[in-house]
């Protein structure tokens, strides 16, 4: 592999800023940075095992952002995606002790711009890792009879306050309307925006 300067702390351009705008999604919801010793960090992104196209998208954005190896683990039920780099806490400023939804999350200046330019590849990432897409069954009695239909729906849950609110956010840019459905839960439900986001997210696979 190729030794390159980190984009932040050197004179390296983003070569693919929405494979970072997706992969720092998916590291708000699945991912944590570990220190190793001579200043590496140690970045791990748990994935389903059932899904073998997530864990390779996973795969690819790592390797576009850091140019470095990418490791896979496999875990009971899952796959570990990882990456030694001494620069992943340049790009993920939102390390910090503890878990994410106990403390304050916020994106740094230049973070905030890629969200606002790429909030599709943001949308899709949150969903990659603390979302889902699911066909939701309805039960309704009419004149009494009993209907039952059903609806494709996706469905956002994260215990972050802030980290939703990014989910929200990026919905409102894209014109996708949501409903909170309870305290950890964003839904997305009206069928205009089902479709939309199947575009470029779809079921997870």
């Amino acid at each position: 592999m190729p030794r390159l300067v980190c984009f932040r702390c050197g004179d390296a351009q983003l070569e693919q800023p929405q494979a970072y705008v997706y992969l720092l999604g998916i590291y708000l919801g699945d991912g944590y940075l570990v220190p190793f010793p001579r200043d590496v960090w140690h970045l791990r992104i748990f994935q389903d095992e059932r899904y073998p196209g997530l864990i390779a998208e996973c795969d690819q954005a790592i390797r576009a952002v850091s140019h470095r190896r990418v490791g896979h683990v496999k875990k009971i039920g899952c796959v570990q995606i990882s990456c030694y780099w001494k620069h992943w806490i340049h790009v993920f400023p939102q390390q910090g002790p503890g878990p994410k939804w106990l403390r304050p999350i916020r994106m740094a200046a230049w973070q905030q711009t890629l969200i606002e330019t790429y909030p599709a590849e943001l949308l899709k990432g949150l969903i990659h890792s603390d979302g889902t897409r699911f066909v939701n069954p309805i039960t309704r009695r009419f004149a009494g009879r009993v209907v039952r239909y059903s609806y494709p729906r996706y469905m956002f849950s994260n215990a972050s306050d802030d980290i939703r609110s990014l989910f929200i956010e990026s919905c409102e840019r894209l014109a996708v309307r949501w409903t909170q459905t309870n305290a950890r839960n964003v839904a997305v439900s009206r069928s205009a925006d089902v479709a939309f986001l199947d575009t470029f997210i779809g079921p997870k696979f």
